[in-house]
């Protein structure tokens, strides 16, 4: 792990790994402060070094008056000095790219933080709306059709055959067909014509609950945040509501 931190400190990484390394900065507290504390070693380290160099440059860089020798026979220890101060170059230029990683590293990964806390309405209801399977076929054909179209995906023919279905005023099992037409709306992008739907469920139905929490999805589409934020305080205070807990969790974003 600390080679992987050496090797970014040092600009060596490729720029895959190197996103990859800076996203876990952001992502892992814990790694971030290792990363912290392995660069402060390592300035450490690298100034440990320079202090040695120094010592050795003292002690080999002598004088040389003689240039004809000099020139006919390229002296060894001018050449190692080269060596060394190329050397010393790159452990100075390390050493200020570690002193900036240790200063700017604390405020980048804040700024970090601040700006992957935001989300819009729309992204948190994408990132949790999931279409629920589609309902076992029971009862007569036609009222059983739309089921099959639902699991396939066929979202325009369930929305045509439910509201079919709830046209006719003595078709019973309105409330699972209001719910799942309110989730086809949703998978149409149609989230005003969903909530219509799923407001027609009844609180007695076995789909109240579901219908609840797709409702608070349709209003984060929509861009409704407050009325997104009182449907999910509802049901976060329902200790026995099967969406209890994302609700909670959904409050704590917006």
């Amino acid at each position: 792990m600390n080679d992987i931190i050496r090797a970014y400190l040092t600009d060596q990484l490729p720029p895959a790994e190197r996103d990859a390394f800076e996203q876990r900065l952001t992502d892992d507290p814990e790694f971030a402060a290792e990363a912290a504390e392995t660069a402060t070693l390592y300035a450490a380290i690298q100034a440990e070094g320079d202090r040695e160099l120094e010592a050795k440059l003292i002690t080999y860089a002598k004088p040389q008056h003689q240039m004809d020798a000099t020139v006919m026979y390229p002296n060894p220890t001018k050449t190692n000095i080269r060596k060394m101060t190329s050397y010393a170059r790159i452990v100075y230029a390390a050493a200020v790219l570690v002193g900036l990683i240790v200063v700017i590293l604390p405020l980048w990964l804040m700024n970090r933080s601040d700006a992957t806390i935001t989300a819009t309405p729309e992204e948190i209801y994408a990132t949790n709306f999931t279409i629920p399977p589609a309902p076992e076929a029971r009862g007569a054909e036609q009222a059983t059709q739309w089921r099959r179209h639902f699991a396939r995906g066929d979202y325009k023919t369930t929305i045509a055959q439910l509201e079919g279905l709830l046209a006719d005023t003595t078709f019973t099992g309105r409330s699972e067909a209001f719910y799942y037409l309110g989730i086809a709306q949703l998978a149409s992008d149609n989230p005003e014509a969903a909530l219509q739907a799923l407001a027609q469920v009844r609180e007695e139905s076995f789909d109240w609950d579901s219908a609840q929490w797709y409702s608070a999805l349709a209003q984060l589409k929509l861009g409704q945040t407050d009325a997104a934020r009182q449907t999910l305080t509802r049901i976060s205070n329902q200790p026995n509501h099967a969406h209890q807990k994302q609700a909670k969790e959904l409050l704590e974003q917006l």
